[in-house]
């Protein structure tokens, strides 16, 4: 009967320890996966962002805009900010749109418009 009372001691033991590191390790997939769909929105805004900057300079610094992106919960709106560093150089930065925010949309080039006759 010792023996008994034993073997269920160490088995709830090792239970206990396994439990434990279990939800250490659902907690960190949960925390991932929060990230990973709080930087969906915002990497692609901000891809998008880079590949308009190919294309030209900003009119203005700073230059704000805005784009709505498709992501894995639906869609969402962002605000782009440019920045200039100094020549040639910009920071870019995306943010969630908030509420009550209205930035322009985001124009599909920065090259300079034409005035052709």
């Amino acid at each position: 009967m010792l023996m008994v009372l034993m073997f269920v001691v160490i088995t709830v033991s090792l239970m206990t320890l396994a439990y434990g590191q279990l939800g250490v390790v659902l907690r960190a997939e949960s925390i991932r996966l929060k990230q990973q769909q709080r930087d969906e929105g915002t990497l692609q805004a901000v891809a998008a962002a880079l590949a308009l900057l190919e294309t030209g300079t900003p009119p203005s610094d700073p230059y704000v805009c805005g784009t709505t992106i498709v992501t894995a919960i639906g869609s969402k709106a962002f605000t782009i900010t440019f920045t200039s560093q100094g020549t040639g150089v910009w920071q870019v930065r995306s943010a969630p749109t908030g509420a009550g925010e209205t930035p322009t949309a985001m124009p599909s080039t920065f090259a300079p418009q034409s005035g052709g006759n």
